[in-house]
């Protein structure tokens, strides 16, 4: 077989293989009620003076979070102006589509390279079709562990299609 046979049979049979990959990635899968995927999110603090917020979270197979959002914080007071990096987790299925999340980012002061502590979030989320609604919970705390502040709120995303 030439090259050129061999690299157009070979792209063939990648195609073919993709497309039950594009199909279960379309679905969000089956086993997890259809979570796995992107989501664009908006987080809503209640009770505590952050303006609402948009995020971009991605679950993959196997129960891994990745969750996005600006990477300059300029948090209300005790709190200097932040950088945080991508948050990093995981989640499980709790129920009926019902699921609950944990990821944590690492911060640091905007004016230096010093670390301030961890951002550790947990979720609670219902799905319905396209939909993720649900609560946060926040809790800020310092490089050793203790706990500077928690914040509470709601959490609501609409998946990204293709």
């Amino acid at each position: 077989m030439d090259r050129k046979r061999f690299l157009a049979t070979g792209g063939a049979a990648a195609a073919a293989a993709a497309v039950p990959a594009a199909a279960l990635a379309d679905t969000g899968g089956s086993a997890d009620q259809g979570l796995v995927g992107s989501w664009l999110g908006t987080v809503s603090a209640t009770g505590a003076p952050l303006p609402p917020f948009d995020d971009l979270i991605s679950f993959l197979d196997g129960g891994v979070v990745v969750e996005s959002r600006r990477y300059a914080l300029t948090p209300p007071p005790p709190f200097p102006p932040l950088l945080e990096t991508t948050g990093h987790g995981a989640w499980k299925r709790t129920g009926n589509r019902t699921f609950e999340v944990f990821f944590r980012f690492l911060l640091q002061a905007a004016a230096s390279t010093e670390p301030v502590g961890t951002d550790n979030v947990r979720l609670v989320l219902t799905l319905d079709g396209d939909t993720l609604t649900g609560t946060f919970h926040s809790e800020v705390k310092t490089p050793d562990g203790t706990l500077v502040d928690a914040f509470d709120g709601d959490y609501t995303a609409t998946r990204i299609r293709v």
